[in-house]
């Protein structure tokens, strides 16, 4: 005899292991900490510097490892690139129980203040990511928690990795919507506001572009969350230069040390979350 196929609801479907249908998790799977890289591998740099590592889940751009970081369980889920993935992501943990989550990514800086390899946490974002805008009006600030903002600064002056603050524009582009050519060397399809777009963002005192954080402060704020940000600068937009320089590792570690001192501010005010 055939076994009879489960039917879930349309609106909140389910895996066949009865977790949430991307993210493969079920309630107790993670902690209620969890970082964000968006690479997959990325979720495995991160995990260099926790004991107890267990890989927990992977469906598409969605792996899950989980483990100990100085004692306190860690877990961290990629989001793939760009909001849409982000926003499942960050929607099915909320579903499974996190509360705080810190997105572990990279940007391309383009002021002089930062360089390859230099950590960047954005404050706050200009929302041209395209998810944001089905959730709430335009007008809507994407932000990040203070108490989060303040944990990385801290841990970054801990583990003396140099950063700064920073204003984000995060777009749903990487090529065009960044001011890149389609054509190395120019050709093709070229807007005249492409040629503007650095330009005009650098006198508005932008600090760096990327395209995944303002998506995930608004979706994840909408859910009641604390929502972070860590991110290394890969790309140097003033020079032209592109490298990591060292900077994912950082971003991974401090990352780590921040969700740490969180963890340990929310059990010193008796487990209240700000």
């Amino acid at each position: 005899m055939m076994s009879e196929q489960k039917t879930y609801l349309a609106s909140a479907p389910k895996a066949g292991n009865e977790g949430v249908y991307h993210l493969r998790l079920k309630q107790g799977d993670v902690p209620s900490y969890v970082l964000l890289p968006g690479a997959p591998e990325r979720t495995m740099v991160i995990a260099e510097n926790w004991e107890q590592v267990q890989e927990l889940a992977q469906y598409r751009e969605y792996k899950t490892v989980t483990g100990s970081y100085k004692g306190m369980p860690l877990a961290a889920t990629s989001t793939g690139i760009g909001c849409p993935g982000a926003e499942i992501c960050i929607h099915e943990l909320n579903v499974v129980g996190v509360h705080t989550c810190i997105r572990v990514g990279t940007t391309g800086c383009i002021v002089p203040d930062f360089d390859l390899g230099d950590l960047i946490i954005p404050v706050a974002c200009i929302r041209k990511d395209g998810t944001s805008i089905a959730y709430v009006e335009p007008e809507f600030p994407a932000f990040a928690n203070t108490r989060v903002v303040m944990a990385l600064m801290q841990a970054c002056e801990r583990l003396n990795y140099r950063y700064g603050l920073g204003l984000s524009y995060t777009v749903g582009s990487f090529y065009i919507g960044q001011g890149r050519p389609l054509q190395e060397g120019g050709g093709g399809y070229w807007p005249s506001f492409a040629e503007k777009i650095i330009s005009d963002l650098q006198s508005a005192r932008v600090t760096n572009i990327e395209m995944d954080t303002a998506g995930q402060y608004v979706v994840g704020y909408l859910h009641g969350m604390r929502m972070g940000a860590i991110l290394s600068v890969i790309a140097n937009r003033v020079l032209d230069r592109w490298g990591d320089n060292g900077g994912e590792e950082r971003a991974c570690r401090a990352a780590c040390e921040a969700m740490k001192i969180l963890a340990e501010w929310d059990q010193s005010a008796g487990g209240a979350i700000h």
